[in-house]
This record gives structure tokens, C-alpha cells and sequence, in this order.
């Protein structure tokens, strides 16, 4: 999540019912405070915080909503699932921009993405990139970490001090994935230990050795290599990357191998469920999974054919594609669109010359996700849990809550967000704002059935409903 956040709100009702009336457009502050009153005496559960927290926030800004997956990932992990709130931004960016929830979230973000400072109620970051990085937890075990340029000090999650100063000196407890590093004078030498075993690099990567209880290895890359770790991996190589065999889990569900001889002249993937063999890799392939009895060829990039466990497909220079699933009695060709269908749910998906697609998802015969995406003109999106966002045009594929509530929108002839609670407006590439907080919860009715066709690709991904 991106500073994109906060300021408090009720938990939010069922949304999945008709969509209410929009109440008359007033002024903010009005409608603020009669929406927070009137959910507050509507919802028989406990408000994050009182109407009076509320209207402290006297500082000018732009109101958002907070969907509750960003507040229980980011900002209150103990959060309720179905809990939504309102967020309050100020500041320019990507200068500076400030957003805050009292007592619950703050933050400020400047030169972004290169620095921000964050403050929660269980912890505290600091960053500006590459000079500066501090991550620390309010709560026990009290863990953390601190750069300066290459100078670092922090503590374990076990209460394990280290410090170091890459590349002289150094070690670490319990990060990158290991008990313990350390290194001196890096990539000259560097050793890790886990799980008793110690591997020591000389020349990193060229150099590697290790001789213990869960892993023994030894490899001069690229000439020669060979690695076992456990029961569960076991790698050789010669003139990497040419010949290799890997094979990892041995004897269990997971298995798998990879054999190259040489590489890209042969290429074998195999598994307890399937096996793929490349010629000349990646452009001649035959898949075989081996318990449906599917079988596949590809031809890349002119044509692929596949057949067998009640499938048949084909598809010929990425334009024309077609697929018969005869267990599910569905077929879908790149004029009708892709259908999928499992665990009570319908989801289908068609695409145009690659400048768009229509994407829908049904659950139990109802609607409950749709896209339309016309590329590089229009993106519309409904959701039956977190509203709509009409954005316009929409030509960088950056999927951010920060870049769509700040940076997105500067770039966007109009953004219109409409949430459970709030209904967000920026015109003229962000130069004309406007927020409204709803009197009663709701999320806009769903988009009209359609055909997948042209027209309501244009149509839907410009928000017509």
C-alpha cells in the first residue's frame, strides 16, 4: 500500500446488495459529517475512532478510501476483513505527500518511489534511496535493521546484535534467508551457515565449498560444479550452462528434474505429473502430461497443437486460436473469447489484437468482477466488494495503490474511483479534485450482460454501464 491512506471510518455492511440511491451533492465537510453520524448510529458494531478524531483533520487534503485487505495487510494486521476507511492525503507529488490515520497509520513520502517515512503502531521505517534505510518493530521481538550507505547495524528476531561495513567487514543473524553470514573484504571471501552446516565462497560466485550434515558442495563456475543438500536437491554441471542435470525432492509428490545436453540443443523438464522436451529451445516443444494423456507440439512462433484427455487445441501465429474442453462442454476460439469453470465460479476472458480485453467473473450466475480494457484509451473495473475505477486513458500498466490514488491520475485525463464509501474525481490530469464520502455505503450496480463484442469493449472500458 502507498501512502495513499487514512483517516477513520465504521465497518462496512454487506456491499453485495442493489446499490442504494447517491445521496444530492453537497459540500465535504457536510457530507462527512452527517455519513460518519448516521453510520455510526446505523452499524451495531464499535467505530475505529469518533466523528470529533474525525474532523481534526483540518489540514486541506483529498479524502480516499481504504479497501480492508490494504488496512489488514499494511496498516492494522489485527483489522476485521470486512473493515473500510477513509484516508487523508496532502502534499504534491512526487515532491512530498503526507497521509495519515491518528493513532492508527502515518506517513510521508518525498521524491517518490526514493524516500518515505512511516509510522505505525507496530512499526517505524525510514528509507531514502541508496543513501539511508531504517526498518524497526514497536512490538516485541523488537527486530530491525539500519543503513547508511553501506554501513549497517540491526538485531534478530532472536535478539542477536550484528553490525557491518560492505564490503570490508561483516555478519548478520538470521537474514537472507540463513542462521548466519559474514564476509570480509566481499567477494574475496564469504561464508553461511544453516542448519550447522557452514558453505564458504571464495571469489564469490566463482569459488564454493561446504562439507557438513545437510549440504556438501563443490564448484569451480563455470568449469565444473556439483551440490547435494539434504535428501532434497542434487545439481551437477560442466561449462555452465551448457551441460546440467538437477534433480530436486527425489521420491516424494514434488519431484522434478532438468537436463540439459547440451544446452540449447536439448532440453528435458519432467515431473511425477508431466514432461516437456525442447529442441533447439525455445523454439521447437512436446509437452506430455502423463495422467490425462494430453499431448502437445509447438512450433514457436507459427503454430501448436494439442490433443488428448478430452482436449483439443490449436492456435497459429498468435493470432488464431481455438480450444474444445469435451469434459466441461466448452469451447472457446479467439473470436468468442476464453470460458473457465471451476469451484462455483465462471470466468471469461476474450481479447482483441492484443489493444484490449473483456474479462468477467461470475459466482453462483451472479457477476461479481468485471474489466474492460482498451488500450491505451480507456480501463474500466467493477468489483462487487470494492467498487469501480474508470481510468482515462490509461497507458502505463502500473498496478499501485500510491501510483493510481497519485501519481496515476496526473497522468489521466479523468480518474473516477467509486468505493463503498467515498466517490473520487480528478479531471484535467489531476489539476481539478473532488471527493464525496456517501451517507449510506453502497457500491454502484454492476455492468449490463453484453456479447464480448467491439462495441462493448469500447463502451464498458469508458465506464457505461
Amino acid at each position: 500500500m502507498g501512502p495513499d491512506q487514512t483517516s477513520p471510518l465504521c465497518r462496512e455492511h454487506s456491499m453485495n446488495g442493489p446499490a442504494r440511491p447517491r445521496p444530492p451533492a453537497t459540500r465535504l465537510p457536510w457530507i462527512a459529517v452527517f455519513a460518519l453520524v448516521l453510520v455510526a448510529s446505523w452499524s451495531p458494531r464499535p467505530c475505529l475512532a469518533s466523528a470529533y478524531d474525525f474532523l481534526r483533520l483540518t489540514t486541506p487534503g483529498t479524502y480516499f478510501a481504504i479497501d480492508p485487505d490494504q488496512i489488514i495487510r499494511r496498516m492494522d494486521p489485527t483489522a476485521s476483513d470486512d473493515l473500510w476507511t477513509l484516508g487523508h492525503g496532502w502534499g504534491v507529488p512526487p515532491i512530498f505527500y503526507r497521509s495519515k490515520v491518528p493513532g492508527l497509520f502515518e506517513r510521508m513520502d518525498f521524491f517518490y518511489p526514493l524516500g518515505f517515512r512511516e509510522e505505525t503502531r507496530f512499526s517505524s521505517k525510514l528509507k531514502l534511496t541508496p543513501f539511508f534505510e531504517s526498518r524497526w518493530s514497536k512490538v516485541p521481538p523488537l527486530d530491525g535493521f539500519s543503513r547508511c550507505l553501506t554501513l549497517y547495524h540491526g538485531r534478530s528476531d532472536m535478539g542477536q546484535d550484528y553490525w557491518g561495513f560492505f564490503p570490508i567487514y561483516g555478519y548478520t543473524h538470521r537474514r537472507l534467508g540463513v542462521d548466519h553470514n559474514f564476509f570480509l573484504l566481499f567477494p574475496l571471501y564469504y561464508e553461511s551457515t544453516d542448519d550447522g552446516t557452514r558453505t564458504h565462497r571464495v571469489l564469490w560466485p566463482l569459488i564454493t565449498y561446504a562439507n557438513g550434515p545437510q549440504r556438501s558442495t563443490i564448484k569451480v563456475w563455470p568449469v565444473y560444479g556439483k551440490d547435494a543438500v539434504r535428501n532434497d536437491y542434487f545439481s551437477r554441471f560442466v561449462f555452465w550452462p551448457f551441460f546440467q542435470w538437477t534433480e530436486k525432492h527425489p521420491g516424494t509428490e514434488q519431484a522434478s528434474s532438468y537436463t540439459a545436453c547440451p544446452f540449447p540443443v536439448y532440453v528435458r523438464q519432467q515431473d511425477n505429473y508431466s514432461s516437456s522436451t525442447h529442441i533447439l529451445w525455445p523454439f521447437l516443444s512436446l509437452y506430455n502430461h502423463y495422467r490425462s494423456g494430453f499431448q502437445k507440439i509447438s512450433f514457436r512462433p507459427f503454430f501448436s497443437y494439442g490433443s488428448g484427455g478430452g482436449i483439443e487445441e490449436y492456435s497459429l501465429l498468435s493470432i488464431y486460436s481455438y480450444k474444445k474442453d469435451y469434459n466441461k462442454a466448452s469451447t472457446s476460439k479467439t473470436s468468442d473469447g476464453y470460458v473457465a469453470v471451476g469451484n462455483g465460479e465462471v470466468l471469461t476472458e476474450r481479447t482483441f489484437l492484443y489493444l484490449g480485453s473483456i474479462k468477467k467473473l461470475y459466482r453462483k450466475g451472479c457477476l461479481v468482477y468485471a474489466r474492460y480494457k482498451f488500450w491505451p484509451f480507456a480501463e474500466y473495473t467493477w468489483d462487487s466488494n470494492k467498487g469501480s475505477h474508470l481510468k482515462v486513458p490509461e497507458i502505463i500498466p502500473v498496478k499501485n495503490d500510491f501510483w493510481d490514488l497519485n501519481m496515476g491520475r496526473l497522468l489521466r485525463f479523468v480518474d473516477f474511483r467509486d468505493t463503498p464509501i467515498t466517490r473520487e474525481l480528478s479531471l484535467l490530469f489531476g489539476l481539478s479534485q473532488r471527493t464525496e464520502v456517501k451517507a449510506l455505503p453502497h457500491i454502484s450496480r454492476p455492468p449490463k450482460p453484453g456479447e464480448d463484442s467491439w462495441s462493448e469493449l469500447i463502451s464498458g472500458s469508458f465506464g457505461k454501464q
